[in-house]
């Protein structure tokens, strides 16, 4: 323990083992010598103070008065308590969440609510198809709506992080998280396992990794609900003031986001947190300190970090220019030193496959497509330049020259075992297969959208009220719209399965061969008609790495290439590039 000078003073002069004589005649000598008497309460007062203190002749004795280690005792003594306090409060906090009527209603409230039986930890299909629909289609808005606003047109982007920064960089950091929100490889894993034709349950355990991380982004942005939609609705403002266009689009976006926003937050968001604690078998409430240790929460990835004027998706100007490299000359010597390992990297690899994707989809051009895929001239008033249209040609395409390789029984597949898992890449194909309903239902309904649009369009000069004519006209194009982005969404996300199935077998052609048992053998057509197919004669491996490379192909255009956006419709820049074929 630590001991003061006023103690050792007492010890170097031997206070304790002195008579009360003895002590009375060394007072006496000390204050013959110009020695003072102190109380212990001066001896903690700064210098000044007891100046002060004795010049107004205060400072007489109070019964009671301590020693210094005695305070420090004390102290250290309080601080162990309260940690004793706060600990066994955690201890009974943890004892409550998990204790037996917890636990009973953990279960029964997720069986209410349809997420998992009341007995079993398996999730219901009901809330799967809910997630795989209505949850996408949320997190793809909030995403489409964040580029939209920040990266199609970087001066409009500039002008809104500016004006946004000068009210509160949070309204510019929420639209920034909304828009990460999406990322592929947990949403596949997340329902991953679904089928819509199956509709069969799957085991909470299997998708606890992705519900725990999207059930997180989402805990972040909760307590900012509304002010979400504030910065939205501002940004948007901005976006129409920069872009000058009609005003129905913009008035159309907001209506989506807050549709969808609130489809996230108060739907989506409760189901996630009642999987979570069913996964935990702990009853913790979120904004408590049990959830946020179960979630896994960090204080530093809170909402309220952003800095104004940083870039959005980057980092402020100062680490940015600290993070650069010293000379050029170094980041070439380094770019050389590296040459011969990024040629023979994965990334290059998948550069390589989809370069070749999107030459098989441009071996058509788009009047070649219409005539081969729509012979009775059901699609005759979509124009060419309908991204919708055009992927659903090349969805077409995919369907008539490459997805017989899912069904046929020419390419002879084993069954394997992947971390201890059977794995029947036969049936998975064909389940795959028969989902490809989904994106020609999806299109259907874009379809009749379109052709109600296209009529009332041609009403214009017939309108006897044009204020009604232009709302009708304004909805009808908002759903088409709407119904634009789910086909294409559906079409994305069917490619993107596909490749991920495709690209298994073509690892295991390229190592094992355990699953691909006749990857020479010639692919035979029986049929005169499929005699012409492109894949006709060529070998099992050559027609499974051509499907992979326009599935990866499509997806891309469609994540985020020329057939994504708000906008339908290509530009002639964007159609011209689409179906320009490159020399050699």
């Amino acid at each position: 323990m630590e001991e003061f000078e006023y103690d050792k003073t007492r010890k170097s002069i031997g206070a304790e083992g002195l008579r009360k004589t003895d002590r009375k005649e060394m007072l006496e000598k000390f204050k013959g010598v110009g020695g003072q008497v102190q109380k212990e309460r001066a001896v903690k007062k700064p210098e000044p103070e007891r100046e002060r203190g004795r010049r107004a002749g205060g400072g007489g004795d109070l019964p009671g008065n301590r020693l210094p280690s005695d305070i420090a005792r004390e102290k250290n003594r309080a601080m162990a308590e309260r940690a004793a306090a706060s600990r066994k409060l955690a201890e009974a906090e943890e004892k409550e969440a998990t204790g037996f009527f917890a636990r009973l209603s953990i279960k029964f409230r997720c069986a209410v609510s349809g997420l998992t039986p009341f007995g079993q930890d398996m999730v219901q299909p009901k809330f799967l198809s809910l997630l795989n629909l209505d949850a996408k289609r949320a997190i793809m808005e909030c995403q489409i709506l964040g580029n939209d606003l920040f990266l199609n047109n970087r001066k409009t982007g500039q002008a809104i992080v500016k004006e946004l920064d000068q009210k509160n960089p949070m309204l510019v950091e929420l639209l920034e998280r909304a828009a990460a929100l999406y990322n592929r490889q947990e949403l596949s894993e997340l329902v991953g396992a679904y089928s819509p034709s199956s509709r069969v349950s799957v085991p909470l355990d299997a998708i606890r990794a992705p519900i725990f991380s999207l059930l997180r982004k989402l805990y972040y942005l909760k307590p900012y609900q509304e002010t979400y939609l504030v910065a939205a609705e501002q940004a948007i403002d901005i976006q129409q003031r920069e872009e000058k266009k009609q005003a129905a689009l913009y008035s159309q976006k907001k209506k989506k986001i807050r549709q969808e926003w609130k489809v996230l937050l108060n739907t989506i968001y409760p189901g996630l947190v009642l999987l979570a604690q069913r996964a935990e078998m702990k009853k913790a409430e979120p904004g408590s300190r049990l959830f946020e240790e179960m979630l896994g929460v960090i204080h530093e990835d809170k909402i309220g970090t952003r800095e104004a004027g940083t870039p959005v998706g980057g980092k402020p100007p100062e680490e940015a220019k600290a993070e650069e490299p010293a000379s050029t000359d170094e980041a070439g010597e380094e770019g050389e030193e590296e040459a011969d390992e990024k040629e023979t990297s994965p990334e290059t690899e998948k550069s390589r496959e989809l370069q070749y994707g999107y030459r098989l989809m441009k071996i058509l051009p788009v009047q070649s497509l219409r005539q081969k895929h729509d012979v009775k001239g059901e699609l005759k008033n979509l124009d060419d330049h309908d991204k919708v249209f055009l992927a659903y040609m090349f969805l077409k395409e995919f369907d008539e020259e490459y997805s017989f390789i899912l069904t046929t029984p020419q390419i002879k597949l084993d069954t394997s075992y992947e971390a201890g898992v059977k794995q029947d890449y036969r049936l998975k194909m064909r389940d795959a297969f028969e989902e490809s309903r989904v994106c020609h239902d999806a299109f259907r309904s874009y379809l009749h959208e379109a052709e109600e649009f296209h009529k009332v369009s041609q009403e214009s000069g017939r309108a006897s009220n044009y204020v009604e004519f232009a709302k009708r006209l304004s909805n009808l194009e908002g759903r088409r719209g709407a119904q634009g982005r789910e086909a294409r969404i559906q079409i994305k996300e069917y490619m993107e399965k596909l490749s991920a199935i495709l690209l298994a077998l073509i690892k295991d052609m390229r190592g094992a061969n355990q699953i691909v048992l006749n990857r020479e053998e010639p692919v035979k057509f029986q049929l005169e008609r499929d005699a012409r197919k492109r894949l006709n004669g060529k070998a099992v491996k050559d027609c499974i790495m051509q499907a992979y490379c326009y599935t990866i192909a499509l997806a891309d255009r469609l994540e985020g290439g020329d057939l994504y956006g708000g906008v339908i419709e290509m530009s002639d820049e964007e159609f011209e590039e689409a179906f320009r074929v490159e020399a050699g």
